[in-house]
């Protein structure tokens, strides 16, 4: 990560106030994966949330990373990242030789020295990774961890609200559509 060159605060508050200043979740998930890559200066940067079993870590917006890698195969939540699921960061410092690492090679072809993965909470429990990589070896500081966890709560709240914000008005718009269809069926009659 940057030694220092943006302090953290601002750094948090930048991000902040780019992920919050949308409701779209596309937009939002990009926000977050852009500038927590950008203002800590790494390579790139994934968030992945579980699929609706909880089996899988789902893709859901990266930066800074090759098409390729990304579709390089799936990502079993209990193999390489289960410790942070379970709350907790995980900190690889060497991505090529980790056995946590589902994908070494792929790693190595993409440039990827160090990674660093940190719980996303939603409604409590442990819902995702924001997942940071870097392209040269990286010894990530409690400084770091505590950014990117810092960051990584944030984006949970904009994560559920966003979401919250989509189920609101799919409801308002089939609430909508409903006194159309009694009207047409009245005319009918």
């Amino acid at each position: 990560m940057k030694n220092n060159e943006y302090p953290y605060f601002s750094a948090f508050i930048q991000i902040t106030q780019a992920i919050s200043s949308s409701i779209d979740l596309r937009t939002v998930l990009h926000r977050i994966v852009k500038n927590t890559c950008e203002m800590t200066g790494s390579k790139g940067c994934i968030l992945m949330l579980l699929d609706e079993k909880g089996e899988r870590l789902e893709v859901k917006s990266f930066y800074g990373l090759s098409d390729q890698y990304i579709g390089k195969g799936p990502i079993s939540a209990d193999r390489s990242i289960a410790d942070t699921l379970k709350g907790n960061p995980v900190i690889i410092e060497d991505a090529t030789t980790d056995p946590r690492v589902q994908y070494p090679e792929e790693a190595k072809q993409e440039g990827i020295a160090s990674i660093v993965s940190v719980p996303i909470v939603l409604r409590g429990a442990s819902r995702g990774v924001l997942r940071l990589y870097t392209s040269v070896p990286c010894r990530f500081t409690q400084d770091d961890i505590d950014f990117l966890s810092a960051i990584a709560a944030q984006s949970g709240l904009a994560i559920e609200n966003a979401k919250m914000y989509e189920h609101v008005k799919s409801n308002y718009e089939k609430l909508m559509a409903f006194p159309s269809s009694t009207e047409q069926s009245s005319k009918l009659e």
